[in-house]
């Protein structure tokens, strides 16, 4: 690649949001950034790698993709009580196709400005599709949340709905598979700038058999980093961590971490309407349970604490699923009867 269009490129990339005050004294074009941690808080730093086909399929807009690798990263962020501040964004795409990187850059400035975000730095390589984010964020050290803080009797709260993005997911390659358009997919998806449309919402007024996919694919290509959540979590909970690996394989991490036993009852388990109506009931718990890449947060909260929640906006959409005891592991019940999931899978697409 020639040395000016690769520099063109990594400025289109890389060179917005190059100042924040005091606190960036040298962003992109330069061998390394320059930053200053904002007074009196600590640094927090975390990355994340998405590879196509790993972590999304061949095709997905690249404005999906963009998105998504910044805010895997946020979440991280968010289920430690951090203010996001910088991000060092690394590239490897197999050709450098200036449409594509336009929307990736475009997916992934739309979230950083929702968020504060600037972005500091990064690399830019031939290579199979990759994206590398290291995301930093700031909060008092007395502040932040962590996995070991957890004690017997609290209650195990969710945010949001699970399973939808592991749905939409599915529905997502199985239109790819269909269309066969490795890059011109934007009718799959809702308009990334439209309202977004939480999974959940009645049917389009004409009755398209697809809307409640369409909510579904939207949650998986647009997951929301709940960054206020997180920081408002603060002093309510005594734990917390972001469920990226779905809550059967994250909820007993954070258990070994507080050396405790979480219980959750199969039933109190949030499912959006959409889902409900995409999968039925049972492969709709299977999924909340098992389903991935939702990014909602789960926290421990004593009984004591539980009032405060009431302050946080409904839309978060808080759900008490359990309660922390002493003992070790993950138990499940189903009607306050110990219950094993079926493991079958999930059979809307067998």
């Amino acid at each position: 690649m020639p040395a000016e269009r690769e520099d063109r490129l990594i400025e289109t990339l890389f060179a917005r949001h190059s100042a924040d005050g005091d606190n960036v004294l040298i962003g992109p074009g330069d061998d390394a950034a320059l930053l200053r941690c904002p007074p009196e808080e600590q640094l927090l730093i975390t990355t994340d790698t998405l590879n196509e086909g790993v972590h999304f399929p061949a095709g997905t807009p690249a404005h999906s993709v963009g998105h998504r690798a910044l805010a895997v990263s946020l979440s991280d962020l968010a289920a430690m009580a951090a203010r996001p501040l910088w991000a060092v964004v690394t590239l490897s795409v197999p050709v450098a196709d200036e449409d594509w990187l336009g929307g990736f850059a475009e997916g992934l400035y739309a979230l950083a400005d929702v968020h504060g975000v600037r972005v500091v730095g990064g690399d830019f390589v031939r290579g199979p599709l990759s994206i590398t984010v290291t995301a930093h964020g700031s909060a008092r050290e007395e502040a932040v949340l962590r996995r070991d803080g957890a004690g017997a009797g609290d209650g195990i709260w969710v945010s949001g709905f699970l399973g939808d993005a592991a749905a939409g997911l599915e529905v997502l390659k199985q239109r790819l598979e269909v269309n066969s358009l490795p890059l011109g997919v934007g009718a799959l998806l809702p308009r990334p700038s439209s309202p977004f449309r939480r999974a959940g919402t009645p049917s389009d007024p004409e009755g398209h058999p697809e809307s409640s996919e369409e909510a579904l694919v939207h949650r998986f290509c647009y997951p929301q980093p709940r960054i206020e959540l997180g920081r408002r979590l603060s002093g309510i909970a005594t734990a917390c961590m972001d469920l990226s690996d779905g809550l059967l394989t994250d909820l007993p991490r954070l258990m070994r971490k507080s050396g405790l036993q979480g219980r959750v009852e199969a039933e109190n388990l949030p499912i959006s309407r959409a889902l409900r109506d995409f999968a039925g009931l049972d492969d709709s718990r299977r999924l909340a349970l098992a389903g991935g890449d939702d990014y909602e947060l789960c926290f421990a909260v004593p009984e004591g604490n539980e009032d405060r929640l009431k302050t946080l906006p409904d839309e978060l959409q808080l759900t008490r699923i359990g309660d922390v005891y002493v003992g070790e592991g993950l138990v499940l019940t189903r009607g306050g009867q110990p219950w094993e999931p079926p493991d079958s899978g999930f059979r809307h697409f067998s």
